[in-house]
């Protein structure tokens, strides 16, 4: 009988305990920052298209192919502005934040 309680004991308390979480590893920086403004100045004309393609897209906005892209001389620093041109002649303002998030704006049809 002394052992019924005593092995109750020791399973009630290893119910009580919660689980221990699984920690996720902690990101290795070096120390660096990535600017994804100027990486993105930095690309080729169709890798930069690309990116701008991917972020129209991702905004959920109708876009088969970038026809024409340019920066856009007066973006409010630290990030950098493109107006790019879908092949339906819609016109996009995608602003690089140096983070690496994209923000799209975009002209809507009445």
């Amino acid at each position: 009988m002394r052992t019924f309680f005593a092995i109750a004991a020791v399973l009630l308390t290893i119910a009580c305990k919660p689980p221990k979480e699984a920690e996720a590893p902690a990101a290795e920086t070096g120390g660096e920052t990535i600017n994804y403004v100027d990486e993105v100045a930095a690309l080729p004309q169709q890798a930069r298209d690309a990116v701008f393609f991917r972020a129209i897209r991702d905004a959920g906005l109708p876009c088969q192919r970038i026809i024409e892209s340019r920066q856009m001389p007066d973006a409010a620093p630290p990030a950098a502005a493109w107006r790019a041109q879908c092949e339906d002649k819609a016109y996009h303002l995608i602003q690089i934040q140096p983070n690496g998030s994209a923000i799209v704006a975009s002209r809507t049809n009445p």
